[in-house]
Order: C-alpha cells, then sequence, then structure tokens
C-alpha cells in the first residue's frame, strides 16, 4: 500500500515539472496581449466576430476591467466588436454623432525598444479602434417648398481612437455602409457607400431628399462596423393652398388662400398657443383681409387678396422658425376684353333701328361703339380697384359684354347728338 501511493506521488511531481518546464519554454501567445477599448455596454451582450463574420467571443474573452472592455488578442487580427442589439438613436443636432460598436485593428507598437534592439521577444501591441461616425446638417431637416421635400445632407465617416492614426491607418476592405428607409419615401435611390480610411478627407457624404409617412422616420444603417437604426428630426411646416393658381390681373378678382400647419408627416398640426403669421406680397397684389393667425387648437387660417397689374404675385407666410411660398399667376382679361368690344360694336351698330337713323353711318357708329366700349371698361377696371364696384361687371365674360353694349349703344347716340348739335351752331 504504502509503495503505491508513493508511485502515486512521483508521478504526481513529475507532471508537475514537466508542466513548469513546458510552461517557461513555450513563446507567450499573442492571445495573452488584452486591450482595453471604451465601451459602455455589459460583457454579456457583446458580439466578436472577425472580418468574415466568424464569432470568436470566446477566443477574445471579453472582460470589464475600470469601467472599460478588456479582450484578448487572438493572432493580432481585425475583429469587430458589436452589441447584440441594434440601438435606435435620435439625430437632433449638426455635432458629429458617433455610432455604436466598432473595428479593432491590433498593431505592433511603433515605440518598441525590442524590435530595434533585434531582441527575439514579442512586440507589444496597440490597437486603432475605429468607429463609424454620422454627421447632418441641417438638422432638423427642413423644408424646401420649391421641390416639395425635406432636405438635409448626410456624412459618413471612420474615426480612431487617436488622431495621430488617421494617417497611418489603411484598411484592407474598406467600411461598406447601406441605408434603407423605414417610414419615409425618397426621390432617389441611395447608393452603398465605401470608406477607406479614416479621417475628414475620406468621408462620404450623400444629399438626402424625403418625405416622412410617419411622425419617426428612421434611416436603418447597416455597416460592416456598424448597425444602427437613426431617426431624423424634421421641421413641421407651412402650406399656402390658394383656391386657384391663376387669378384676372388689373385688380379683378380675388383669391382666397387657406394657410395650415402640417406635421412632417402630412397630418394637420394645431398650434398649442395664439400664433401670428406675416404676410408679404411681392409683384403684385394686396391683402383684402387683416392679418392671419392660428388661434389655440387651430392648424388653419384663411386670408383673401386682390390681384393688381399683371406681374406673378409671389405670397410668403411666416411664423417662429416656419415659412412658406406661393406664386399666384396674374393673366390679361382676354375673353371680358373681347367680350366687351363686341358688345360695343353690337350697341354702336344697334343704333341704325332707331327711328330717323341714317342708315350711310353704320360702319362709323361700329367704330364709336368699339372707342365707348373700349373707355368704358377701362373706367370699369378703375372702378372694380378703387371704388369698389362689383367686380362682375367687367371680370366675366357677360357682365363686360352687357357693359359694352349698354355703353356703345348709349355713346353712339350722345354722340351723335353732339355733332348735329355742333353742325346746327355751325350754319
Amino acid at each position: 500500500m504504502m509503495l503505491h501511493l508513493n508511485a502515486d506521488w512521483r508521478m504526481i511531481i513529475f507532471l508537475s515539472l514537466l508542466a513548469i518546464v513546458v510552461g517557461a519554454s513555450a513563446p507567450p501567445s499573442s492571445a495573452d496581449e488584452r486591450l482595453l477599448l471604451d465601451w459602455d455596454q455589459a460583457v454579456e451582450r457583446l458580439r466578436i466576430t472577425d472580418l468574415q463574420g466568424e464569432d470568436i467571443t470566446e477566443l477574445t474573452q471579453p472582460r470589464q476591467e475600470q469601467g472599460r472592455i478588456s479582450v484578448a488578442v487572438p493572432e493580432s487580427r481585425p475583429f469587430v466588436i458589436k452589441g447584440d442589439e441594434i440601438e435606435t438613436l435620435r439625430v437632433s443636432s449638426d455635432e458629429p454623432l458617433i455610432l455604436p460598436n466598432g473595428l479593432v485593428i491590433p498593431s505592433p507598437s511603433p515605440d518598441t525598444e525590442v524590435a530595434d534592439q533585434g531582441g527575439e521577444g514579442p512586440s507589444p501591441l496597440t490597437a486603432a479602434w475605429l468607429r463609424l461616425t454620422l454627421a447632418a446638417s441641417p438638422i432638423p431637416a427642413v423644408w424646401n417648398p420649391v421641390s416639395g421635400a425635406y432636405h438635409t445632407e448626410l456624412s459618413f465617416g471612420l474615426r480612431p481612437s487617436e488622431e495621430r492614426l488617421i494617417t497611418e491607418l489603411e484598411l484592407e476592405h474598406p467600411v461598406e455602409v447601406r441605408i434603407r428607409l423605414r417610414g419615409l419615401t425618397i426621390q432617389e435611390s441611395l447608393p452603398p457607400l465605401r470608406i477607406d480610411r479614416p479621417g475628414l478627407a475620406h468621408e462620404q457624404t450623400l444629399r438626402l431628399s424625403f418625405l416622412p409617412s410617419t411622425p419617426n422616420p428612421t434611416l436603418e444603417v447597416r455597416s460592416t462596423i456598424s448597425d444602427v437604426n437613426l431617426e431624423l428630426e424634421v421641421l413641421p411646416r407651412l402650406e399656402l393652398r390658394p383656391a386657384s393658381r391663376r387669378v384676372l390681373g388689373l385688380g379683378l378678382e380675388n383669391v382666397e388662400v387657406t394657410l395650415v400647419r402640417v406635421a412632417p408627416h402630412g397630418m394637420p398640426l394645431p398650434a398649442e398657443q395664439p400664433t401670428d403669421v406675416a404676410l408679404t406680397l411681392d409683384g403684385g397684389g394686396r391683402l383684402e383681409t387683416g392679418a392671419a393667425h392660428f388661434a389655440p387648437g387651430q392648424a388653419t387660417t384663411s386670408f383673401s387678396l386682390r390681384s393688381s397689374g399683371l406681374a406673378p404675385i409671389t405670397v410668403n407666410a411666416f411664423t417662429g422658425s416656419l415659412s412658406s411660398e406661393t406664386v399666384i399667376q396674374q393673366q390679361l382679361p382676354w375673353g371680358p376684353i373681347l367680350a366687351a368690344l363686341v358688345g360695343g360694336a353690337l350697341g354702336g351698330y344697334g343704333r341704325r333701328f332707331i327711328k330717323g337713323a341714317r342708315q350711310a353711318l353704320t360702319r362709323r357708329r361700329l367704330v364709336e361703339g368699339l372707342l365707348v366700349a373700349s373707355i368704358a371698361y377701362v373706367a370699369g377696371v378703375l372702378g372694380v380697384g378703387y371704388l369698389g364696384l362689383p367686380g362682375v361687371v367687367v371680370a366675366t365674360e357677360a357682365g363686360a359684354f352687357l357693359t359694352g353694349a349698354l355703353t356703345g349703344f348709349i355713346g353712339v347716340n350722345v354722340l351723335e347728338t353732339l355733332s348735329s348739335a355742333g353742325h346746327r351752331r355751325s350754319h
């Protein structure tokens, strides 16, 4: 029994000595080198993969140290660290945003005395901790009334853990960024972006023109090193909705314009408090009503304007940071003018049917009727604009025809009466 126990002890001692000798002579593994990375998630929520997508979480042995993440560096090859859930961030300012997750690129330290002295020991390791960044401008996104869409520019780049690494790092494979849309439509498709180096000069920018269809338009950013959902902050807008885009010029017609507060996704947005609206008109026209304003709980208001001249009327509305613009075309009232001239000619021609009228003056009466109707029409236009006469008098074909016919008939009679009186006095 004693001999058996002694043999066992000798075997245990031999194996222990063998392990010590082998451990002392074996070269240290690169996995023994550990890197500290700034990371605010729990270790249990990390997923670490190589660039081919193979999970190497167990190989890197992540653990938390002093509020940071410590990982082993397997074979000095790059690897990607991501959380197990996709975060949602709100983009609400134009400050650059560092997106979650990142790429670790281990490399030998440039300050390696061992390498300089030709020593046989392994080189210490450093690491570039690359993060994907986003800068959006303008943000909140603003409404462009000309294109009928919201606009902003998105710039994606790479930021290393140290500024000195910007010029030193070269990526073996570019970081590819793809964007999917949720709750918004765009005017053009978004191509994938490829970023091959860190630094401002290598950022990739795309212009986004979009219309939200939900209160929270979201960009689903999927890339080699970072997956994140980005909610874009978008300003509400004002919309000017005239009853007609064309009006008769020269003050002959007025138009009702409705002003609507609209949420980014197109739904009416009631005002929370009394809100005054500043209105300006360029090119012609004048306001028929006072200043517009939104009452609390009201999403619409309206005002009336009358044409003036023939130039296009540019209507601008302002309230706070919101503005809107629309253009109303003024057109020459060709229809009423022709109707007035035809009426004047017929009125002058009708003078020949009065008893005792000389038939030889028919052509003259037509010309006189046209002349009197023209003068009467201009007087009618001025009367509508400055004397408050009903616009139907000269703004419609029927009213202009009746005005021309009456003034042509009466005017010709007056002219002939004056001509006869003058002729008798001359004799």
